[in-house]
């Protein structure tokens, strides 16, 4: 399965071949940053809360009163917020590779035999990962949704567009495997599933409504 951007910037060489432009190529490369980031954030952001919470336990504080998250009435439930991040990350570790070196084959200042390399092992890693995407993501959906009725948030609507996107996302991901939309139609689905403007966006949406809920 391949992981091609949805951008289609391209400029003319010599010999009249086309070639990505600089834009093209860094958006995989842009895109693996910001899942990298997002994941970190999600994570101290968590270890902030649990630092706080036992904080507040040991000083007979309550958690209101450490943070304005309770007097706004938001609530996350860390565990199963947290246990949907790990599961997400796992499964789509191959699909961040593989945008990353389509990236960094794009590159001009390689040469071809470098650039056959880095397509072999994305080849490789996506053999032995595949599998992990099919399969865990559904499950961190699964975990996304409880997360969801667990918590509540009433300063920002963001984080439920967020787990909207992922479930479209992960929707579209099954439409694609099992072949369930029409065959003219296959291409298009395909580019959605696979775009890093989408992908980003849905990144940048959790993390912007996370942020506003903590």
């Amino acid at each position: 399965m391949n992981f091609s951007p949805m951008i289609h910037c391209r400029s003319v060489g010599r010999g009249g071949t086309s070639r990505p432009t600089n834009l093209q190529a860094l958006m995989p490369v842009i895109l693996f940053a910001m899942v990298v980031i997002g994941f970190f954030m999600f994570a101290s952001r968590a270890d902030a809360d649990g630092e706080r919470e036992q904080f507040g336990k040991r000083h007979g504080k309550s958690d209101s009163s450490l943070s304005s998250r309770g007097k706004r009435g938001d609530k996350g439930n860390e565990l199963t917020g947290q246990s949907a991040a790990w599961v997400f990350a796992l499964a789509n570790l191959t699909a961040v590779l593989s945008l990353f070196s389509k990236g960094l084959a794009s590159r001009p200042q390689l040469s071809n035999k470098t650039k056959e390399r880095i397509r072999r092992l994305n080849q490789i890693q996506k053999k032995g990962l595949m599998r992990f995407h099919y399969w865990l993501n559904p499950l961190g959906l699964l975990l996304a949704a409880i997360h969801f009725s667990l918590s509540t948030c009433r300063s920002s609507p963001l984080p439920e567009w967020g787990i909207l996107g992922a479930a479209t996302l992960v929707l579209i991901g099954s439409v694609i495997r099992f072949k369930l939309s029409p065959k003219r139609l296959r291409k298009a689905v395909y580019r959605i599933h696979t775009s890093p403007l989408f992908i980003g966006l849905v990144v940048i949406v959790l993390l912007i409504g996370h942020n506003i809920v903590d």
